[in-house]
């Protein structure tokens, strides 16, 4: 009983110590979808076309062709910041909603809500030191993991 009991203690600890809130700078310049206009085809979202274009902001924003060279015939795919990414892509599935939405753990406009704040989260951080955030999200498995992280350990800073 008192090995659980201190196991529980120091597990308790360990997380309380880790859920410091990361702070980044609020930047609103970083969600303009002017971008967007020269492309004429963005993948649909079940949650709906504000969503689309979010992640279509994502992909430009951490992803990005290398050119073909003379010793490659074909285009390399680079991506920035791959722990944040590779996160959001848990959270972008449309799996991961479709599932929250039929075990009506979640409506639809709350999931639209959620994704739009975790996607305008990133796409505003994308230009600031992010490496305790991406220690952070290296170690993640889920979504719900994921959803956590943005919505608990980040905290903007409006100036």
């Amino acid at each position: 009983m008192k090995k659980i009991t201190l196991l529980l203690i120091s597990f308790l600890t360990l997380s309380f110590g880790y859920s410091q809130k990361m702070e980044f700078d609020f930047l609103q310049s970083s969600l303009d979808e002017g971008e967007l206009k020269n492309y004429q085809y963005i993948k649909p979202h079940f949650l709906g076309d504000k969503v689309a274009r979010k992640i279509k902001l994502i992909d430009l924003a951490y992803k990005w062709e290398d050119p073909p060279t003379a010793m490659r015939s074909t285009p390399l795919i680079k991506i920035e910041k791959q722990p944040i990414y590779f996160a959001l892509r848990k959270v972008i599935s449309p799996r991961y909603y479709k599932n929250k939405i039929k075990s009506k753990s979640i409506t639809k406009d709350e999931a639209i809500e959620q994704i739009t704040e975790i996607l305008d989260i990133a796409l505003m951080i994308r230009y600031q030191d992010t490496e305790d955030l991406e220690s952070m999200l290296r170690g993640i498995d889920n979504g719900d993991n994921v959803i956590d992280v943005f919505k608990n350990n980040i905290e903007l800073i409006y100036f």
